[in-house]
């Protein structure tokens, strides 16, 4: 496991925000304090802009961006491992220009085996060199870091050497660290292209002698740019105050892996697929034997259909198709009845009808008492009544005034109906009696 040792980096305490007070070290040795900043050479985790479609999100987008990266670098989408650049102030926003969250487009990104290295060491958090400078909108900040000489190799006759490293921060969403050779190369290109924003001046932290300094001041005074050489001269200028880690760079802790993170999510959620696949399989089947069940309903009943046409044609309709089988029969019936001859010697139904409406208005005491509803006469059955009443007392009261008044009356049907109120009775009137009935109206004595 990779330990630490303390920077060369003299960091101004005056550019430091009030949220972080600790140190910054440089990945070595020794053990660090629990609050200290870890820092990792930037030119092994370098942050790339990307250009990802704004609608994809999640996993999707994660695979277009390796599939970009692998693009660029030539090497498998497996060997390198990206975190989304996210940076969030003290209070938890996001930047300004990664509010969205989800939309990100640049990411720092590193060999899968380095950053999985990191993820044993404690402390507040492990960063890129280049994200510890200060930094503000419109200023570039850049300095110049001595690098330790490694250890010898054993039995060898050479002695290793230092080295130098020029931190670049062009922003507070771009930078890189290279060698000094290398990077004011790309800092003049960067400037050439016009992107990022061209800054107002440029702010060097570094040793006070050095030739990358006058490289730096010849660089300033080609592009007319203001060359500072402290945070409080910003202020002078009018520009920003330059504060590191005023621009949520604690959040991009490279040991913190987003992607990792879903994937345990998902290895959780995996063991569920199992009961929910059991689930919706009986579901499945369950469906499955509802419908098998209806089909043999419907089957059955399209065999009973099947039968009852076969008898109707076979004794009622022998000749045309069979429409409607319930009226088709009943009509057959009735012709049957009148061709048998049995209604001979019936009474008139015009007599029965006028003689049945004088016995229901007379004794009536309003038209809502006894309400008609069917009145028919068939051969040989007779006159068939149908008419609402209050209870069956009324029924049975109205048979016997029929009967009083020489009509031959059954009573073949006295039903209650939830629907409505009252009593439905069904009576048939055959003729009339034999004795001759007594008249209905009242009789004038002299």
């Amino acid at each position: 496991m990779p330990l630490l040792s303390r920077t060369s980096q003299a960091a101004d305490p005056s550019s430091r925000p009030g949220a972080f007070s600790g140190p910054i070290l440089r990945l070595g040795k020794t053990p660090p304090p629990a609050g200290a900043v870890v820092t990792v050479p930037g030119s092994q985790i370098p942050l790339l802009r990307l250009e990802l479609p704004p609608g994809l999100r999640g996993q999707a987008r994660e695979q277009v961006a390796r599939r970009q990266l692998a693009d660029r670098t030539g090497l498998s989408p497996d060997s390198l491992s990206l975190r989304p650049f996210l940076p969030q102030t003290p209070a938890g926003q996001r930047s300004p220009k990664n509010r969205a969250g989800k939309s990100w487009t640049q990411v720092l990104v590193g060999d899968s085996p380095y950053l999985q290295s990191l993820q044993a060491i404690s402390c507040r958090a492990v960063l890129p060199d280049y994200l510890t400078l200060p930094v503000a909108r419109g200023i570039w900040t850049l300095t110049l870091e001595q690098i330790p000489a490694p250890e010898a190799a054993a039995g060898s006759q050479t002695a290793p050497t230092a080295g130098s490293v020029l931190l670049a921060r062009l922003g507070p969403e771009d930078g890189f660290s290279a060698l000094p050779a290398i990077a004011l190369a790309m800092l003049q290109q960067a400037l050439a292209a016009g992107t990022p924003e061209r800054p107002q001046a440029i702010l060097w932290t570094g040793p006070a002698e050095t030739p990358v300094l006058t490289e730096v001041e010849t660089l300033a005074r080609a592009h007319d740019i203001a060359l500072i050489h402290s945070p409080k001269e910003a202020t002078a200028l009018g520009l920003p105050h330059p504060q590191a880690f005023a621009h949520g760079e604690l959040a991009c802790d490279l040991r913190h892996n987003p992607m990792a993170a879903r994937a345990q999510l998902s290895a959780r959620v995996l063991p569920w697929r199992w009961p929910l696949l059991a689930g919706c399989l009986a579901a499945l089947l369950w469906a499955a034997g509802e419908r098998l069940q209806i089909s043999r309903l419907e089957a059955a009943i399209q065999t009973q259909e099947a039968r009852n046409q076969a008898l109707v044609k076979s004794h009622f309709v022998p000749d045309g198709p069979v429409l409607d089988a319930r009226l088709q029969v009943s009509r057959a019936l009735s012709s049957l009845r009148q061709g048998s001859g049995a209604d001979s010697g019936q009474a008139d139904p015009l007599e029965l009808t006028a003689r049945l409406a004088e016995v229901i208005t007379r004794g009536a005491a309003s038209p809502a008492d006894r309400r008609p509803e069917l009145l028919s006469y068939r051969a040989p059955e007779g006159l068939l009544l149908a008419l609402r009443l209050k209870d069956f007392a009324a029924a049975d009261q109205l048979a016997a005034e029929l009967r009083q008044a020489g009509l031959t009356t059954k009573l073949t049907d006295s039903r209650v109906n939830e629907a409505e109120s009252g009593v439905r009775a069904e009576f048939v009137i055959t003729g009339f009696a034999a004795a001759e009935p007594q008249p209905l109206s009242p009789q004038v004595q002299p």
